[in-house]
């Protein structure tokens, strides 16, 4: 659990809203610099930050960049984000260090 005080917290994912045609994933998460669906395992993200709308725009912006690169990046800046990365046998866990030293 997660407790805030004066702080938001929102999570992004292509876990409920996607089909499947031919064996391809087609999130509805669209990739700006395709035009096209993500197309990497990340599942979902979930940020912490000082208002809702700054850790919405954050998770949406990580869900698009893919786990390597949203990682280093909240981890440049600081910023609290947990990821769940699907694998062949079900997901793996990631998070910031800001994270894990504030909420695990």
């Amino acid at each position: 659990m997660i407790e805030l005080n004066d702080h938001g917290v929102a999570t992004s994912g292509d876990y409920r809203n996607y089909f499947e045609r031919d064996g391809l994933r087609y999130s509805h998460t669209i990739d700006p610099r395709t035009g096209y669906p993500i197309s990497h395992r990340l599942a979902s993200v979930t940020v912490v930050a000082d208002d809702a709308a700054e850790a919405d725009a954050l998770a949406t912006a990580y869900m698009v960049m893919g786990v390597e690169q949203a990682l280093a990046l909240a981890r440049r800046d600081k910023v609290a984000a947990y990821f769940l990365v699907r694998n062949d046998t079900g997901f793996i866990e990631y998070s910031s260090d800001t994270f894990a030293e504030q909420f695990e």
